[in-house]
């Protein structure tokens, strides 16, 4: 059976199909990435996929990828690496070669905070159907909420339970102590500010999230979502939240 993907290379502003071996050992794809500043294309029936990082990347390597990319079908998918791994679709070449010269212009930028929040837009075409239907409803479906109870001794909100289909869940499973739903940390105080205002005027929230999350298979990935939060009362008359969330995309721009 013949494979319907075809992995090619940018190195040094050449194309290429096979890796080079460095001293007979053959090289990691990250390592050509990161210590080499290649460029690795990866071609499907759904389009083409782009590799890189941006710190390292060689220019001519770029260069060489804007002046090609019109020989390939779209969309065009670009995996760059800045403070963890961004995914974005673009889908004619004209705007993937002008997003690629944006990035080449940002290579040099530090990212020095890991979690953003902004307020969505409920009238916005972004929305998903699930969250609009939360918001309508005002009710969380359990399979896909995160219930979190606020606790009075340490002034923070704890995950209590993880629903099977939930955003969190798809990523991390439900453990209501993986990454994400521990306390303490940077991406909790900024994730659970919006809590406190729903807890407080008893009103749903609505926000667009995008956060450098280590994930399960230990790489660092921007996960962009959306979130509607509800005021949640639990059996025994403790108040918190309830989370559903869509993994989506953003209208967050941090490059």
């Amino acid at each position: 059976m013949t494979s319907d993907r075809r992995t090619s290379w940018i190195l040094n502003g050449k194309l290429t199909h096979v890796l080079p071996e460095t001293a007979g050992v053959p090289v990691s794809e990250l390592d050509f990435i990161r210590r080499k500043g290649a460029v690795r294309l990866v071609e499907t029936p759904d389009g083409l996929e782009i590799k890189w990082e941006l710190f390292s990347a060689n220019w001519a390597s770029l260069y060489y990828l804007i002046e090609s990319l019109h020989l390939y079908s779209g969309p065009f998918t670009f995996k760059y690496f800045l403070s963890g791994w961004f995914t974005e679709t673009i889908e004619t070449a004209t705007e993937a070669k002008m997003r690629v010269k944006q990035l080449m212009a940002k290579s040099d930028v530090h990212v020095s905070q890991h979690t953003f929040v902004q307020d969505g837009d409920v009238l916005g075409k972004r929305m998903p159907h699930v969250l609009r239907d939360t918001l309508s409803d005002m009710t969380a479906v359990p399979e896909l909420s995160v219930e979190c109870v606020f606790d009075d001794d340490s002034g923070k909100f704890l995950v209590q339970r993880v629903g099977a289909q939930s955003g969190i869940a798809k990523l991390f499973g439900i453990s209501p102590v993986s990454v994400p739903c521990l306390t303490g940390n940077s991406y909790d105080d900024v994730v659970s500010c919006a809590y406190e205002k729903v807890l407080k005027e008893d009103v749903p929230h609505y926000d667009h999230v995008i956060a450098a999350m280590v994930l399960p298979d230990h790489s660092v990935n921007w996960v962009p979502y959306q979130r509607v939060i509800l005021p949640h009362r639990f059996p025994n008359g403790s108040k918190g939240v309830a989370v559903v969330s869509e993994l989506a995309n953003v209208d967050i721009k941090i490059v």
